[in-house]
């Protein structure tokens, strides 16, 4: 007749199933190199864990913005290059003009022209289907230089920006908590709207006899606008810089933190295999014990 053993063999097989549920983790441990699958497995650390990867993600979408908006103000100052270029050529065309002591300066209307043209197009610019000088009204060509929008001038002029349809919001963009970069350029900006009034000058001026007073005053608007041009250029190579420096903060953040993600995360090995050894010891001595309770008799109990 055996004694009841019920009580005690519920309770040892309680302990082995723990102790091979612990064993289980601790292989899966050995073998993955993670402390967990999941953020539960780890709940000592969890939240810095999932706090952490988050800020991972946020960082990572901050700074495909900045390196997003990189690449507009790389066109901006391509463009502005172009400009540049533009306006040393009719500066060039134009004080060969004056210069002359002819009565007549063939060919300026033609490249004061062409020149509108150009700068029309360059400041309606497209990139990844907007219109990059145009504010927030991207969706449609912010600049016409044609007469019935842009009329015909004579010295001496004043201001004119009838030749844009756009407004005057400048692109900014959040690239970091509490950190915003405005990087937009209008096409009604002075520089701007000296440079078209100049092309537009010479343009129309008459050329014989020569018109010198058109060509003076499209002369100094060019020289200033070179001016304002140069600023731009120097206003956009610091917003590059500083879109370089946020990408980089971003990127060395993210490093860090999945570096500490991992190191949270990562079983020390050695420790494993030792934590494997005790635990297997341990269930072969339950399993051991388990055995010999089924094995006990009343005669046994009372011996």
């Amino acid at each position: 007749m055996r004694v009841s053993t019920a009580a005690m063999q519920q309770n040892m097989l309680s302990q082995i199933r723990s102790v091979q549920t612990q064993l289980a983790e601790a292989t899966q441990q050995q073998s993955s190199g993670q402390k967990s699958n999941s953020y539960s497995g780890v709940s000592d650390s969890s939240y810095l864990i999932a706090t952490l990867s988050a800020e991972i993600s946020e960082s990572s979408a901050y700074a495909d913005i900045a390196e997003n908006i990189q690449s507009r103000v790389e066109v901006y100052y391509s463009t502005l290059n172009d400009m540049v270029d533009l306006i040393g050529d009719m500066t060039a065309d134009i004080s060969a003009a004056l210069s002359t002591g002819a009565d007549n300066a063939y060919g300026i209307n033609d490249s004061a022209s062409a020149a509108l043209e150009t700068l029309a197009s360059l400041l309606n610019m497209q990139y990844e289907g907007r219109y990059i000088y145009a504010g927030s009204a991207t969706d449609s060509a912010p600049v016409s230089v044609d007469s019935a929008d842009y009329p015909p001038m004579t010295s001496p002029t004043t201001t004119d920006t009838s030749y844009y349809s756009g407004n005057s919001d400048i692109a900014s963009a959040k690239v970091a908590d509490g950190t915003m970069i405005e990087y937009g350029i209008t096409a009604d900006n002075d520089v701007f709207e000296q440079t078209l009034r100049a092309f537009n000058l010479a343009a129309n001026a008459s050329t014989n006899p020569v018109d010198e007073n058109s060509l003076q005053e499209a002369a100094e608007l060019l020289q200033s606008a070179a001016s304002g041009i140069a600023e731009l250029q120097n206003q956009v190579s610091y917003t590059q810089d500083k879109l370089s420096n946020i990408v980089d903060m971003h990127t060395d953040f993210q490093l860090t933190a999945e570096a500490m993600v991992i190191d949270l995360g990562e079983v020390d090995l050695a420790a494993a295999v030792i934590t494997i050894e005790t635990l297997s010891i341990q269930l072969e001595a339950s399993y051991s014990i388990t055995s010999q309770l089924a094995d006990m008799s009343l005669f046994d109990y009372l011996r």
